[in-house]
């Protein structure tokens, strides 16, 4: 049984295998028209000052004070 379960997992790999190499490269459906833009071309600059909100976190977390180191066991 695991004989012709292996042998069918076989031969539908070969004719993937094979199905794939035969020379001919598709033609894509849509074909470009004009130059394409790279991933870093459609990145929108960002700035690197902080918001009004970040700024607002920092101050916080500066004005807490700093916990206590645990005591080791």
């Amino acid at each position: 049984m695991k004989t012709l379960i292996y042998s069918t997992l076989s031969l539908a790999f070969a004719v993937g295998i094979l199905s794939g190499c035969s020379g001919s490269d598709s033609v894509p459906i849509v074909a470009p028209s004009g130059p394409t833009a790279s991933a870093d071309d459609q990145r929108t600059p960002q700035s690197d000052a902080l918001t009004s909100d970040e700024a607002a976190l920092i101050s916080q977390a500066e004005s807490e004070p700093v916990p206590a180191p645990l005591p080791d066991l």
